[in-house]
């Protein structure tokens, strides 16, 4: 998955990059949290299998309500 594909989904789903951060469960401030994140929107760290499989989950279902 790339960066792109991976902002893709996060913003149709309508989730700021901090909320996208919690859902696929990372922790620590909003700003640790967003930062992560942007820097695998911008392709600046490789994407893990994991959370790539994660995402396209969530983006094809939606985010448990639980979470």
């Amino acid at each position: 998955m790339t960066g792109p594909e991976f902002a893709t989904i996060r913003k149709s789903l309508g989730l700021t990059t901090a909320e996208w951060g919690r859902a696929i469960g990372y922790t620590g401030s909003d700003n640790v949290v967003g930062s992560g994140v942007r820097r695998y929107e911008s392709s600046g760290r490789e994407i893990p299998t994991w959370i790539a499989r994660l995402a396209l989950m969530y983006g094809r279902h939606g985010i448990p309500a639980d979470l």
